[in-house]
């Protein structure tokens, strides 16, 4: 850009040279002029936006800056709109959150990240929104699964050494986790049982299709009482441990060891697991330390290492604890929000001078000049005193100094810096000269002579900041900030050393910012006044005609320090939604995880056939046909026919023929809940064969009509054979109408757990 001045030098030229020369100079002028004012345009623009519109600022710096690629105001003023812009854009977007508008908030974001693709906050946001927008169009989970998988990566592939192979895949062949069971039934039941704890275990374990040990320390002969009514298989087997005082592990699959519940078989006897956490944000070593010891006093680790090397942590206790540590270490190193605060200092010096008037002289000189000499060498004789006149004597006129003069001069200093700072880190900026200080001298002794030495200490001189900011959840920044602006303002002689004199102005505060909210941490203002006059007294007060025997001097100083302070983010805090919930994790002594099903009642209504023990393969329902050969097992319901009047209760007989080692049964009766009722069901004869215990487990749902009736014996025992009645239903008649009890479904095993083949005869009940 062409300045003034230059160009009214150039246009003088050419009024002076030739009209030919002259107008190919002003052609050139114009083409150079006409590129300036192009440039200077595009600058104001950039400059001053009209309104908060930070896309047309952007566009106009960025058009400024391609014009101009050596102006480097012009290049920062190009990054200070791009981050606004971007910023804009952000806030936008959380905007239409807020509202629940996902697409238009994603299509903000992605903006944003197209203005500045270094903005970390933008593209967590975007991802944010886009999860919502993945769960509105293929419901809920899909975002959260998608989430987890972005997050968790998948490695590159590694080649291993030959000499290696042999090594990881037996590495590949080891367990990551200690033997897990097989999921177990959720399937609801009831369980009635005072017996024996092992008998107890037993019985559990064969309806979840588990085989069940026992420690050699687990105590014989403890009786326990078990009565629960709509529970899981692992509600009941958590019951029983507890009425036992026991607790259990999983040997494999399908085999659990009971054990006595103390402190000292537990530690003998739970499994462990060994795993390295290797963490992703956490920087310095005392970090690492810190989250060590936090993580081991919260669970009460037994064994953990930090290993600075790898920027990881080992860790060797029970899986349920391994689980919770490594929750809480990735909750923990999640990555740092990062705040950029723009602090923008003004300093205006303005100093005025004036001196006006006719200053007299304030003194005279009388001399004593001889004409001749009246004594040697200039002295005068006594005798000759009558001689001197006052011819001898001469007197100096006085001058005097006629003054008008007037002085103006405005200095503008500004400083624009800005720092880029993780959450809870410190930062310093130090912009200026460091002025060496004499802090202390002496003296020392050096050959025959006495020399002294100085000790000096360096002050930092300038504009000097030093920053610890904290990003709060709602995107507002807490800042402990110190800002201070010292400039040199002379020198001193102390001691016979010259120190400086250093003039400061500082600010140590603590504030809370929202993100790009403007505060003005000082307007420091310094005025001072001083006015002199001079001159012969009386006539210097005279009005008008006191300038003509006086002079004035006015000296006018005006110095302001304006500190403004932007905060802007450009990362958020990086937490998960698992990060704000609570963890139900046992008792101090039981520290465990428990899922909800856990502790949840069984979702199902109705009880179904499971594969591991109510399967129904080989069973028929043959109504009133004939049987295909002699003496089949069969099931009957007795009485076919049963009349009740509204209000009356009778008794349906499951009977059974002609089984051999019958051990369990499985039935599923359907019925019409308005017309009747199953209110309870009964053990028959045959399964206790007259003196043992049977266990039943009922499911009755009176709202569907529906009724599931699962019966066994007692584990280690053998089945029985011949015939008898399996079960007593108890109905009863709510309504008047033809109704029925219906046999839908039926399954019968062996004491090997094998499915024996069963034929139904008369498997409903009439009630006209």
């Amino acid at each position: 850009m062409i300045a003034r001045e230059p160009m009214i030098r150039l246009f003088a030229c050419i009024r002076r040279t030739r009209c030919g020369v002259a107008l190919i100079v002003m052609a050139f002028a114009a083409m150079v002029m006409s590129g300036c004012v192009k440039s200077e345009k595009a600058y104001q623009q950039s400059e001053k936006p009209a309104a908060p519109n930070y896309d047309a600022a952007y566009a106009a710096s960025e058009e400024a800056s391609r014009k101009a690629p050596q102006n480097a105001q012009q290049k920062l003023r190009l990054y200070q709109t791009r981050v606004e812009a971007a910023q804009f854009h952000v806030r936008q977007g959380i905007t239409h959150l807020e509202q629940h508008e996902n697409q238009a908030a994603v299509a903000e974001f992605e903006t944003a990240i197209k203005i500045d693709p270094s903005f970390m906050l933008a593209r967590q946001e975007l991802d944010y929104a886009r999860q919502l927008v993945a769960a509105e169009n293929q419901g809920p989970g899909t975002a959260a699964a998608s989430a987890a998988s972005t997050r968790a990566g998948s490695p590159g592939e590694r080649s291993s050494p030959p000499e290696r192979a042999n090594d990881e895949s037996n590495a590949e062949r080891l367990l990551g986790s200690p033997p897990s069971l097989q999921p177990l039934s959720r399937d609801s039941l009831s369980l009635q049982m005072h017996e024996d704890a092992r008998v107890v275990f037993r019985t559990i374990g064969k309806l979840a299709g588990l085989n069940v040990i026992f420690d050699p320390e687990f105590p014989e002969n403890k009786s326990v009482s078990i009565d629960l009514i709509n529970v899981t298989l692992q509600q009941a087997l958590r019951v029983a441990c507890v009425e036992a005082k026991a607790f259990w592990k999983p040997v494999t699959g399908n085999i659990i060891m009971i054990l006595p519940d103390n402190a000292g078989k537990r530690r003998q006897e739970e499994e462990q697991v060994l795993k390295k956490i290797y963490l992703q944000h956490t920087q310095s070593a005392q970090e690492l330390t810190e989250l060590t010891a936090s993580v081991q006093a919260m669970l009460d680790l037994r064994h953990v290492q930090a290993v600075p090397r790898d920027n990881a942590i080992l860790i060797r206790d029970t899986p349920d604890k391994i689980l919770l540590a490594t929750r809480l270490i990735e909750d923990s190193d999640r990555g740092r929000a990062e705040v950029v605060v723009q602090i923008s200092i003004l300093q205006v010096r303005r100093d005025r001078a004036r001196s006006l008037g006719i200053q007299p002289g304030g003194s005279t000189t009388l001399s004593f000049v001889p004409g001749s000499p009246l004594g040697p060498a200039g002295s005068v004789l006594l005798d000759k005193l009558g001689q001197i006149s006052k011819g001898d004597f001469a007197l100096t006129i006085p001058s005097a100094v006629a003054s008008a003069l007037m002085s103006d001069s405005a200095t503008r200093i500004i400083q624009n810096p800005q720092v880029r700072v993780s959450d809870g880190e410190s930062a310093r900026l130090r912009v200026g000269d460091r002025i060496p200080v004499a802090t202390g001298s002496f003296q020392a002794t050096v050959g025959a002579g006495v020399g002294v030495n100085t000790q000096f200490q360096y002050i930092d001189v300038g504009v000097n900041i030093d920053l610890l900011p904290r990003v709060n959840p709602d995107h507002s920044v807490s800042m402990k900030l110190g800002v201070e602006v010292s400039s040199l303002n002379g020198r001193v002689n102390i001691g016979g050393v010259e120190q400086p004199v250093i003039s400061q102005r500082r600010i140590d505060h603590e504030i809370r910012l929202q993100e790009g909210e403007v505060s003005v941490l000082g307007g420091l203002a310094e005025r001072s006044q001083s006015k002199s006059v001079t001159g012969w007294p009386g006539l210097s007060r005279l009005p008008l005609l006191r300038y003509l025997f006086s002079g004035e001097d006015v000296n006018n100083s005006e110095n302001e320090v304006l500190i403004v302070v932007i905060p802007k983010l450009v990362r958020g805090r990086e937490l998960a939604h698992e990060s704000l919930q609570a963890l139900s994790v046992g008792t101090d002594g039981d520290l465990m995880l428990r899922q909800q099903e856990e502790v949840s009642p069984p979702a199902s209504a109705g009880m179904q056939p499971q594969s591991t023990f109510m399967e129904a393969k080989g069973v028929t329902l043959a109504g009133d046909q004939g049987l295909e050969k002699d003496n089949p097992p069969i099931l009957r319901l007795d009485p076919a026919v049963a009349s009740l009047k509204t209000g009356e209760r009778t008794m349906i007989q499951v009977q059974v023929e002609n089984v051999e080692d019958l051990f369990s049964a499985a039935l599923m009766f359907r019925y019409d809940p308005a017309l009747l009722s199953v209110d309870d069901v009964q053990h028959g004869d045959l399964l206790s064969g007259g003196s043992q215990e049977v266990a039943i487990m009922q499911r009755i749902d009176k709202a569907k009509g529906e009724a599931g009736i699962f019966t066994t014996r007692q584990p280690n025992t053998a089945g029985v054979s011949g015939k008898g009645v399996l079960l007593n239903l108890v109905v009863t008649r709510l309504a008047e109408g033809p109704a029925t009890l219906q046999l839908a479904e039926v399954g019968t095993r062996s004491s090997r757990q094998r499915t024996l083949p069963l034929k139904v005869l008369k498997g409903s009940v009439e009630l006209p």
